[in-house]
């Protein structure tokens, strides 16, 4: 979690924008953001999501890796970056690199028993989504609906309309979510 710590406080800085003025734009604190940015907390997916919207950036623009210029881009499972969000108890592992360049940013969410991506339903800038889940059960949560995912069950929606993952089971849930820009 500290390189997308590091991550924020780049584009924060280079956008010239302070830490309450982007707090303000997140629907953060500006206290809470210095220390998402100092590594003391582990944000949720949602707020990540929150920070993204205010720097008008996809959420992947955070765990981006150049990709060096490989086609096609093999990541294999073993060299995959993961990284763990302790507020949300959510893995969130890139599928690609290179992903501001891209149409598409394919990545694997597992939530934890328990987990979720935010304590309230969260949206996205732009673009739509898919997602399939690989393993366990999963709810997702869009327009007050709630609706129960197993696995092999897809969904494909428009993530503007504030949204939530979580999983209310006792084991591990894997999702493949793609982001269409």
């Amino acid at each position: 979690m500290q390189q997308v710590a590091l991550r924020i406080r780049q584009y924060r800085e280079e956008k010239r924008l302070s830490l309450r003025a982007l707090g303000e734009a997140a629907g953060i604190s500006a206290s809470a953001l210095s220390q998402i940015e100092s590594g003391q907390v582990s944000p949720s997916v949602a707020t990540l999501e929150k920070i993204c919207g205010a720097l008008r950036l996809p959420i992947m623009a955070l765990f981006d890796e150049p990709d060096g210029g490989h086609n096609p881009l093999i990541m294999r499972a073993n060299t995959r970056r993961q990284v763990y969000s302790a507020d949300s108890h959510a893995i969130i592992e890139p599928l690609a690199r290179d992903l501001a360049h891209k149409k598409m940013q394919p990545l694997l969410l597992a939530l934890e028993p328990g987990g979720e991506c935010g304590e309230h339903p969260y949206r996205s800038i732009e673009g739509e989504e898919f997602a399939i889940v690989l393993r366990g059960c999963i709810f997702f949560e869009q327009a007050g609906a709630l609706h129960e995912l197993s696995m092999g069950d897809a969904i494909y929606f428009n993530p503007q309309i504030p949204h939530n993952w979580r999983n209310l089971s006792g084991k591990m849930a894997k999702v493949l979510i793609v982001v269409a820009q």
